[in-house]
């Protein structure tokens, strides 16, 4: 029986700046379908202090199942970009195996990157089709190693760990009663409250990036997006006079405000309220639509008025700032 070698992960990307906004559409499109995919915007807390020529080396020579190098005039120019490509052509070099995928932007000659390799064009390509083809690679792999252990196979499935969120203000104090959620790209999510030890638990099933979400009444709301829960974090959060925070699922209340409110998604990705026994703007019509960041007067019966400004909104969950008026 034939035996896989076990790697973090199941693809890196190896490009230049000036090509990310291409990469950077591969690389969400790879993590939403599941792919452990090595990309340095996801890896921004575990890069953080690390000696970049070595670990980078280790990434590239020994921890991915395949690299896919995006050639273009860019790539040739840069130093980590061509440190890099060492460190995998070191690995090809010793396998003598098809670990390095050539994706190209344009027909610039790379050093080691003989011409008779086969190569993705790009050229009339979208992100999203290159993931496909990706995927499709690693599915093939799938197969030649399908008696053995196969962590693409199990990358939906694979064994749940517990991801620790500390929540702590600007005294080192920790902070009770906070509402976490972690939401990821398909708007499906977790949600929990930290502990009288200041701790937020969750039990994580799937491989994904979450956006963060903590919100608490007495304190401004806090937002992380793309993070990846491999390892536990702590938050620092600062207080504000008469300022707190809300997370919203499907409708919910504003503290110190009678009535509720129900953010809705219309068409073309614009946002509108909805609220009951609530004045919006001094008695506009409802639906009244709103922007992200942008404040809004509320008015419930009472005459209590707050405004509310909208941080986050994605599926049904919404992250909401709140100011009172005194």
């Amino acid at each position: 029986m034939m035996k896989e070698k076990r790697y973090e992960y199941d693809v890196a990307l190896s490009f230049a700046g000036e090509n990310r906004a291409y990469v950077e559409k591969v690389a969400d499109s790879l993590q939403d379908k599941g792919i452990n995919v090595f990309y340095d915007l996801f890896e921004e807390a575990n890069l953080w202090g690390k000696n970049l020529y070595d670990y980078l080396s280790e990434i590239y020579q020994s921890k991915a199942r395949y690299t896919v190098l995006f050639i273009s005039s860019f790539y040739n120019k840069k130093l980590w970009t061509n440190h890099e490509r060492v460190s995998m052509q070191a690995r090809a070099f010793q396998e003598s195996s098809e670990y390095i995928l050539p994706a190209r932007f344009d027909d610039t000659e790379i050093p080691g990157i003989l011409k008779t390799i086969g190569y993705i064009s790009l050229k009339n390509r979208t992100p999203e089709e290159l993931a496909i083809l990706i995927e499709n690679k690693l599915k093939k792999d799938q197969t030649l190693f399908k008696n053995g252990w196969s962590k693409l196979s199990t990358m939906m499935n694979a064994k749940p760990f517990i991801f620790t969120i500390k929540i702590v203000n600007e005294n080192n104090e920790l902070v009770k009663h906070a509402k976490v959620v972690l939401i990821a790209n398909n708007s499906t999510y977790l949600e929990g409250f930290s502990d009288e030890d200041g701790l937020a638990h969750f039990v994580i099933r799937t491989r994904k990036l979450y956006t963060v979400l903590i919100a608490h009444e007495r304190y401004p709301a806090v937002i992380f997006k793309k993070m990846n829960p491999k390892e536990d974090i702590e938050v620092n959060i600062e207080k504000t006079n008469d300022a707190g925070s809300v997370i919203i699922n499907t409708s919910g209340q504003i503290p110190g405000l009678s009535g509720k409110i129900e953010p809705v998604l219309k068409p073309g990705n614009r946002f509108s309220l909805l609220a009951d026994n609530i004045a919006i703007e001094g008695g506009v019509d409802q639906p009244y639509d709103f922007e992200l960041n942008k404040s809004i007067s509320l008015e419930d019966n009472g005459g209590n008025i707050i405004h509310l400004t909208m941080r986050f909104f994605q599926g049904r969950i919404a992250l909401i700032d709140f100011h009172k008026l005194k």
